[in-house]
């Protein structure tokens, strides 16, 4: 509700990017965007459901990207069977 800023019951991209970024999610505009296209309705609104889903999906992805990133690079590298 915090993000709704035109009090519509679902977030516009802006929106959703502002609620991401206060989640502790910096983002690149690439991958934004690319989450507004898997998770946005026709209309580019967003759903409390879709968000949640979103960020779960996020916080899962965060957490296994750590805990394969042994140094701390900020770099993985997977094999072909991984």
């Amino acid at each position: 509700r915090k993000f709704d800023l035109d009090k519509s019951g679902s977030m516009s991209a802006y929106e959703m990017r502002m609620a991401l970024e206060a989640s502790g999610y910096k983002l690149t505009q690439k991958l934004h965007q690319l989450l507004i296209t898997r998770y946005a309705e026709p209309d580019l609104a967003i759903d409390f459901d879709s968000f949640v889903c979103c960020l779960v999906r996020l916080e899962t992805m965060f957490r296994f990207f750590q805990a394969m990133d042994g140094d701390n690079d900020g770099v993985v590298t997977f094999g072909l069977l991984q």
